[in-house]
């Protein structure tokens, strides 16, 4: 297992419908800002369920997760591009979302494995666990 230092550089959440009540769903564009062997930027899609939420403190709110990664820049010294599906929960300041990468490309083509998150705030780990395919 590696880790890779990620900051949190973009957050723009909104209700998927206004109109709708009881349907706690939101969509969230985030964008990462990554460093250690696992290099670049990542852009993700995000679709929130809110099962308990907290107005005044946003990381104690309590949601079901799913979305996609899609990372470009430099891992292990090869230059490419992968995206990963991600599902998972977020409760009280700690996410739990383990990913799997579906594609690669460029010099990260034949790259596979997972990661998860080691979450503490704006600034946190990925812990990978990544290999190369035959």
């Amino acid at each position: 297992m590696e880790t890779a230092i990620f900051t949190v550089t973009k957050w723009e959440e909104q209700p998927i419908e206004n109109n709708l009540s009881n349907f706690p769903i939101n969509t969230a564009k985030v964008e990462y800002e990554i460093k250690g062997i696992l290099e670049g930027k990542a852009t993700l899609e995000y679709l929130l369920y809110y099962l308990d939420s907290n107005m005044e403190d946003a990381e104690k709110a309590k949601s079901k997760i799913a979305g996609f990664l899609h990372f470009e820049g430099h891992y292990d010294g090869k230059y490419g591009a992968f995206t990963a599906c991600e599902n998972g929960m977020f409760d009280n300041g700690t996410l739990d979302s383990p990913a799997q990468i579906i594609n690669g490309t460029g010099e990260l083509e034949k790259l596979i494995g997972s990661y998860n998150y080691h979450f503490l705030g704006h600034t946190s780990e990925l812990v990978l666990d990544f290999d190369w395919s035959n």
